[in-house]
């Protein structure tokens, strides 16, 4: 047994899992729990990662509610032909290896007894600028590490300066953006990045990712996200707040950078990429901000680069296919102005929040997320050794509920291999010296860039991630594979 087990219940904490998707981020946490746990039982031979027979929380205001999400994700987990055997559930003869804790986000000394307790705390109460700074607070006070699945730039921005200082003398890490909406496209820039710069030394110029998405729908909690949103944008704010807004969050020399990424030329028009034409990602808005932010972080100080986040419509694009997806890209743009025109209405709002009351989408664990991204030198050096890299990411599950307890499962699976170790602090603390994992606010890639170089590429496949990496030496000549374990990470 670990110090960190003595010191504290759990390793893993999930607040917030009764929600669309913090049951989806609860499924995959319980079920790596319970694969480690019998992996260790059978004495498999084991993998790249470090496998800890950690405890799991789930977490909520409502203890019969929790325990019904719990016993759901039981059951799904037999079916799933995961959980073969109940005695698992049983770490040993005093303890479980899933407890239920009850907090609530209006009782702060649940919340204290809730981050005292984990190692990590996974907050899912979203949405985030109505819940989620009382788990902030509680983690950097107590000395927890966070992961979250917001999209919300805005309230990470506002918690960065309110908590940032007192969490990096803490020696707290805090992984917001750790769902569906920046996780691949913060690892495919990592991932291309420093391919080109591992195999040819040349700086990433350009940033191009191509998402499809199958199967799914939106949670409760995004769509509710997305009313608070656009709510907040007809709300007067002052010239100064305006100016601030965003350019705080990211360094200013990488303004022009998200400008030039989101400005509605680029923004709404198709676009031809990767052998297809493109639609924009409306997930883009979260994701360039956050890229930006986490550029310097990883390496990328090309004040030059250009970032092209697109959604793919057609698959793989053809002649035959709507002449390479060009109508299907154009629909598709007129389906999103639509809607964004529908959605800009007041009253359209009011009668979905109504209607939102009786709303429920629970996921679709069979679909896939498709994430290719191109990284190339820039188009201004003649000395440039490597034409791009190229990455091929397929993931798991819808991008609202089950990609998304994929990801936030993922990284925390990896932040716990980063932080735990057997030289806790007196006070049973995290934060100690062989804390290998940024302390502050960082997104996840960012957070780990200066652990070993596959950390969370390693958990993310064998949680069942399919990622490939390669290098094209010269236009017109055969990629070659590249072993992501090789690439230069540490700053």
């Amino acid at each position: 047994m670990t110090a960190i087990e003595i010191r504290r219940p759990y390793s893993i904490a999930v607040f917030g899992c009764t929600g669309n998707a913090g049951r989806g981020v609860a499924y995959h946490v319980v079920k790596s729990a319970i694969l480690g746990h019998a992996s260790n039982a059978s004495s498999a031979a084991t993998t790249t990662t470090t496998k800890l027979p950690h405890r799991v929380a789930l977490a909520g205001r409502s203890r019969d509610k929790v325990n019904k999400i719990y016993e759901s994700i039981i059951e799904e987990l037999r079916q799933d032909g995961i959980l073969k055997d109940d005695s698992i559930l049983l770490r040993d003869d005093k303890n479980n290896l899933v407890d239920i804790v009850v907090a609530d986000v209006t009782n702060e000394p649940s919340m204290q007894h809730l981050a005292t307790s984990t190692h990590i705390l996974i907050s899912c109460a979203g949405p985030y600028g109505r819940y989620g700074e009382s788990s902030v607070k509680a983690c950097v006070e107590c000395k927890t590490h966070y992961v979250d699945i917001t999209g919300e730039v805005d309230f990470i921005e506002d918690m960065i300066h309110k908590y940032g200082d007192q969490a990096e003398k803490n020696r707290v890490t805090l992984c917001p953006f750790s769902g569906y909406d920046c996780v691949p496209s913060e690892l495919g820039m990592w991932l291309v990045g420093k391919a080109l710069e591992s195999h040819g030394g040349d700086e990433l110029g350009t940033l191009e990712l191509n998402v499809l998405a199958k199967g799914g729908g939106l949670p409760r909690g995004t769509i509710l996200t997305f009313l608070d949103a656009a709510d907040k944008q007809t709300q007067k704010q002052t010239k100064e707040e305006n100016t601030n807004r965003g350019s705080r969050f990211y360094l200013k020399e990488y303004r022009p950078i998200a400008k030039a990424a989101l400005s509605p030329s680029h923004f709404l028009l198709p676009k031809y990429q990767m052998g297809q034409y493109t639609g924009p990602n409306f997930m883009s808005i979260i994701n360039v901000p956050v890229l930006c932010r986490s550029a310097p972080t990883l390496g990328f100080t090309n004040m030059d680069l250009t970032i092209s986040d697109r959604l793919s419509v057609v698959g793989r694009g053809s002649w035959y296919n709507g002449y390479y997806g060009l109508v299907q890209a154009q629909m598709y743009i007129m389906a999103l102005v639509a809607g964004g025109m529908v959605f800009a209405i007041p009253q359209f709002r009011n009668f979905l929040r109504k209607r939102l009351d009786a709303y429920s989408y629970h996921g679709d664990s069979s679909g896939k997320v498709y994430v290719d991204i191109r990284g190339a030198p820039p188009s201004s050096n003649g000395s440039r050794k490597t034409a791009y890299a190229m990455a091929r990411c397929t993931y798991p599950g819808d991008p609202g509920i089950y990609a998304t307890g994929f990801f936030a499962a993922g990284v925390a699976n990896a932040l716990l291999e980063a932080t735990t170790t057997s030289n806790l602090d007196d006070d049973g603390s995290n934060g100690n010296n062989n804390n290998k994992a940024l302390a502050g606010f960082h997104s996840p890639v960012a957070a780990l860039s200066n652990c070993r170089p596959d950390l969370l590429v390693d958990h993310l496949r064998e949680m069942g991630a399919q990622i490939k990496l390669e290098v094209v030496p010269e236009e017109g000549m055969a990629a070659k594979e590249i072993d992501t374990a090789k690439l230069r990470s540490k700053l």
